[in-house]
């Protein structure tokens, strides 16, 4: 099962990280404004890189973007058998209340 939402993502957070058993990780999450069909606000929360895929990472920047998620059920780590939403596309959105420009009509 799949689905899309609209997102705006406000801030992406990237840095190395060491972990309690000393080795390096990197910490990668998104802080995102979840908005409904009309660009309002319907809540804020974080995608975390544990459900975005590591080839979608580069793609997270700043802001509005259609996302689509599949759900999974992860079994490893705090997450294992619960499902979870994983980021699957992100395409570019326009802000809400923008329509991306039509051509011109050709003149006769």
């Amino acid at each position: 099962m799949s689905f899309s939402s609209t997102i705006q993502v406000i801030k992406v957070e990237k840095e190395e990280r060491t972990a309690r058993s000393g080795d390096a990780y990197e910490h990668f999450a998104a802080r995102c404004i979840l908005l409904d069909d009309n660009g309002n606000v319907e809540t804020v929360g974080m995608l975390s890189s544990r459900v975005i895929t590591p080839e979608l990472r580069d793609k997270v920047t700043l802001g509005t973007f259609r996302a689509t998620f599949a759900l999974l059920v992860p079994d490893w780590g705090k997450e294992a058998g619960k499902i979870t939403a994983m980021l699957t596309g992100l395409v570019p959105a326009p802000p809400a209340g923008k329509q991306p420009q039509q051509p011109a009509p050709a003149k006769a």
